[in-house]
């Protein structure tokens, strides 16, 4: 065979594989069938036992994204810490999902005007992570939907590799792969955490409590009241669970020249400096598309693809399907159903890529998340509750731990974001949950309102609850009182000196 027939023969062969891919693609189902409940078997009694018992200031459940800045806010407070985490590593959604923050600046029309509004650990943990070459940088964005103008892209490994030498210099006792398993209470205070791993059943007994395990598991074992809110979440993003993972070997020159009739709508980023990269920037999937090439992705029922390509060459290290599973992520049946309904959305939606997108055809994943992305579950009564009234009024509180402005649903109505400055106060008191004495809420778990949801649980939003929540329950710890007993000067003090931004203090890039 002369070359060019063999050029011939390998270009028709690519064809027909393609077409045979995306044939196979629309002829199998996306989701796999629900498995019958196993039949009951009653109850079982546990025998009563001794278990051995560590003694610390604080106990933080869960190393997530608010976890972690907790835990070291506490420490570098002076107070002694433990820290569990059911997962090998810690860092949560930020190294599960995608980096992608453009969530700490306020909202401004005009792109001139942006201003960053959040430091403490978090500046703190994207400048460290930025040292080690694991992000863009900030990136001026000035069409950015939410109007906060800029966004930095980051690498999920050497995310997971700063978290772990901040935990270490601050001292926190981290103990991975380890299962928060209920309380013990006497009144309304918590007084042991019990916990299993490896090494067995063992108790934390501590002084303060911070929750930041995402469903709100130790206020379920506390008792204290919760609301489930993850049937209201096709009223703003379809579901409330996803699975993030990321494809490399994509012609991303090809994927913009051989737009298909606006298949893709590019997305401009731009440099301070006025360049512009939309041949390696953000992409979107415009879903559709009716046409029987396309077919196989109209019926993976894709919401949108979001690709970066700063960090690695020819990768796209943030693939984001929106339309995922709903489920009440913390009913464990559901969960793992979701865990492996998403696993095989994401090698469908990677083969109609390469089946159907110009440019993809040598694509392949890279990576996965290693657990179920879950945007909410249930959210503790707290006591004080944000309100979406109260973001879109730029509301200010006297007992603020930290000032926010993103919001998640602002792109698609604008009257969600706060309006003029442009970003509203965290109060302490949406940390405090109701009913117990010791225990501070962080993260996904606060806020009932599925509007006010959508800002508040976004990842810088969880940082700044875990900063607060650390250094109100080390400070509560050393005076020996509760949370509702500690002074808000002293908190309020104590957070500027970690960095904390309670005044908008300029652009600070």
């Amino acid at each position: 065979m002369n070359d060019i027939s063999r050029r011939s023969f390998l270009k028709s062969s690519a064809v027909a594989t393609m077409s045979a891919l995306a044939a196979s693609i629309m002829n199998t189902p996306v989701m796999a069938e629900e498995l019958e409940p196993l039949p009951s078997a009653g109850t079982v009694l546990e025998p009563a036992r001794e278990v051995p018992a560590i003694e610390c200031d604080v106990f933080v459940a869960g190393a997530g994204t608010a976890g972690v800045i907790a835990a070291i806010a506490a420490a570098r407070a002076g107070a002694s810490v433990v820290m569990v985490e059911k997962m090998p590593a810690p860092g949560g959604t930020l190294c599960n999902g995608g980096i992608g923050i453009n969530s700490m600046f306020a909202v401004r029309e005009n792109p001139e005007d942006a201003e960053r509004i959040v430091g403490g650990l978090c500046y703190e943990l994207m400048d460290r992570m930025t040292q080690e070459n694991g992000t863009t940088g900030f990136l001026y964005t000035p069409n950015n939907d939410q109007k906060t103008h800029y966004r930095m892209v980051a690498d999920h490994e050497i995310h997971k590799g700063v978290v772990c030498e901040m935990l270490l210099e601050a001292g926190v006792h981290l103990m991975l792969q380890t299962y928060f398993c209920g309380v013990r209470m006497e009144g309304s205070k918590i007084t042991a955490a019990f916990i299993e791993n490896k090494s067995g059943r063992s108790a934390i007994v501590a002084k303060q409590y911070i929750d930041c395990s995402g469903d709100g598991d130790v206020a379920e074992a506390a008792g204290v009241e919760q609301v489930e809110i993850w049937q209201d979440y096709d009223q703003v993003v379809g579901a409330p669970c996803g699975m993030v993972f990321g494809i490399g070997g994509i012609d991303f020159d090809r994927v913009v020249e051989e737009n298909p009739n606006g298949a893709y709508r590019p997305v401009p980023i731009t440099y301070p400096n006025g360049e512009n990269l939309l041949g390696s920037g953000s992409l979107k999937f415009v879903h559709g598309r009716e046409t029987e090439k396309y077919a196989p992705l109209n019926e993976l029922d894709i919401n949108f693809f979001t690709s970066f390509n700063f960090l690695h060459e020819n990768e796209s290290v943030y693939v984001n399907n929106s339309k995922g599973v709903k489920l009440n992520a913390a009913e464990a049946e559901g969960l793992t159903q979701g865990e492996m309904e998403m696993r095989i959305k994401i090698m469908r939606m990677a083969n109609a890529f390469k089946a159907c997108v110009p440019g993809f055809e040598k694509s392949y994943i890279t990576w996965a998340s290693n657990q179920l992305g879950i945007r909410a579950s249930k959210v503790t009564v707290c006591d004080y509750d944000i309100s979406q009234e109260e973001i879109a009024n730029a509301t200010r509180f006297e007992d603020e731990i930290g000032l926010y402005g993103f919001h998640d649903y602002g792109g698609k109505d604008e009257t969600c974001l706060p309006k003029a400055p442009g970003f509203y106060g965290f109060p302490y008191r949406m940390l405090l949950a109701k009913g117990c004495d010791n225990l501070y809420m962080a993260g996904r778990n606060v806020t009932t309102d599925i509007y006010a949801h959508m800002s508040t649980r976004n990842t810088v939003g969880c940082m700044i609850m875990g900063q607060g929540a650390g250094v109100a329950a080390a400070l509560c710890a050393q005076k020996g009182c509760m949370s509702r007993e500690l002074p808000y000067e002293e908190l309020r003090e104590k957070l500027l000196e970690q960095g904390v931004v309670l005044e908008p203090q300029g652009l600070l890039l």
